[in-house]
């Protein structure tokens, strides 16, 4: 106890049991708690996630955002464990108790990319199955552009752990990472099967169709990022429509 604190006798002498207890701090968590949320009633609720699992969501999610800047600004392949715990400000254990190992932690960075890129696109030609054509190729391009700009660092991420065909140079030994080019490809490829089935397209080559889509997008996104060009969405894919059925459309 302190001596100059109140309650403090000489050396040796019993504590006053009056005097109020000295100030011990914030109680420490005890590790081997139940992971739960408690209600008001005081008893455990399963059905909402603990702090430990809300802390470690939260670290996960700031390690995967420190990971992507961490990827564009050295590349996938130089990119080293100890840069990316600097830049998410953990240390390099963290990742390892998080992911596993490097590989783990590049293959949550590629998940998660793809899956911000495509999820409401995906939702959207699920949801969209019955309307013209015409007016969901518009809406799926704007979409596309959207989505592709918003997360373009993760889309370039994304791409540079992808050799040919989506399996040479994979990360994940014995698990070819999630190829975006080759998904965008086939979700665009059954879309413009569909406007050939419909009569809307020409009966052509429906790949070299949708590389002449892909194509018109990425690089129009690429170009206005370099340029620092910041046209609208909507402008840029009202163009690409125009010029795409120019070159499919029935006549």
């Amino acid at each position: 106890m302190n001596p100059d604190s109140p309650g403090a006798g000489p050396p040796g002498a019993a504590p006053d049991p009056g005097a109020p207890a000295p100030d011990a701090g914030p109680p420490e968590a005890d590790a081997n708690a139940p992971d739960s949320s408690v209600s008001e009633s005081g008893t455990p609720d399963p059905g909402k996630p603990g702090l430990r699992q809300r802390f470690r969501e939260q670290a996960r999610e700031e390690l995967l955002a420190a990971a992507s800047r961490v990827f564009e600004r050295d590349g996938v392949k130089e990119a080293r464990i100890d840069a990316i715990a600097a830049e998410a400000g953990v240390s390099v254990g963290t990742i390892y108790n998080l992911f596993g190992d490097r590989n783990g932690l590049v293959r949550a960075v590629m998940e998660r990319g793809r899956d911000a890129i495509f999820a409401r696109v995906r939702g959207y030609l699920d949801s969209t199955i019955d309307r013209p054509f015409e007016e969901r190729l518009h809406t799926l391009v704007h979409l596309l552009i959207g989505q592709m700009r918003a997360h373009w660092s993760t889309l370039r991420v994304l791409v540079q752990t992808e050799g040919p065909g989506g399996c040479p140079g994979s990360p994940v030994s014995g698990r070819p990472p999630p190829n975006v080019i080759r998904e965008i490809h086939g979700f665009l490829s059954t879309f413009v099967r569909q406007g050939i089935d419909s009569g809307v397209l020409r009966p052509i080559d429906d790949h070299v169709a949708t590389c002449m889509l892909m194509g018109a997008m990425r690089t129009t996104i690429d170009v206005d990022l370099i340029l620092g060009l910041e046209a609208p969405s909507e402008a840029r894919a009202d163009a690409i429509v125009q010029l795409f059925l120019e070159g499919t459309a029935r006549r």
